[in-house]
């Protein structure tokens, strides 16, 4: 499993993964942004990094993640495993590789990412990995903080 660039290449394939389980590609879906708006938001907000998560030279989802100058923190910002691909271990797997990427960012002493309430999967998986609730609320999702 790795992190890829997005390009020319795999941009449009980056766009229709999906975590909605009928397959269509929503803007905004059950838990998370669509990968068309967080790479739009990419463009235009100084600070984010947008990779590909591919497994067995397949692109199974999209992480973005960097430096928030609004909360003047690094934030994992969006992270989704496409809905062919959930269930087999592949989430815990990439967000292992881009803590690591961020890991490596010098003054990155903590890293960030919010979710929603009821999405049970992911703060089970977010804990599992260290991540502590910081008892703020964003937009309406549960905040938490990965000291490193």
């Amino acid at each position: 499993m790795k992190l890829v660039e997005i390009n020319k290449d795999n941009w449009l394939k980056t766009v229709l993964l999906t975590t909605n389980e009928d397959g269509k590609g929503t803007v905004v879906e059950k838990f998370v942004a669509s990968n068309a708006l967080s790479i739009t938001q990419s463009v235009y907000e100084t600070g984010w990094t947008i990779k590909g998560i591919e497994a067995e030279d397949k692109l199974i989802g999209f992480a973005m993640y960097g430096f928030d100058e609004e909360t003047a923190n690094y934030w994992i910002c969006r992270f989704m495993i496409d809905h062919k691909s959930q269930g087999k271990g592949y989430g815990r797997k990439a967000v292992e590789l881009v803590l690591d990427e961020m890991k490596k960012v010098d003054g990155c002493s903590s890293i960030y990412l919010s979710t929603e309430p009821e999405n049970e999967i992911a703060i089970k998986l977010y804990e599992s990995l260290g991540f502590q609730k910081t008892g703020n609320i964003n937009e309406g999702e549960a905040e938490f903080v990965l000291k490193v």
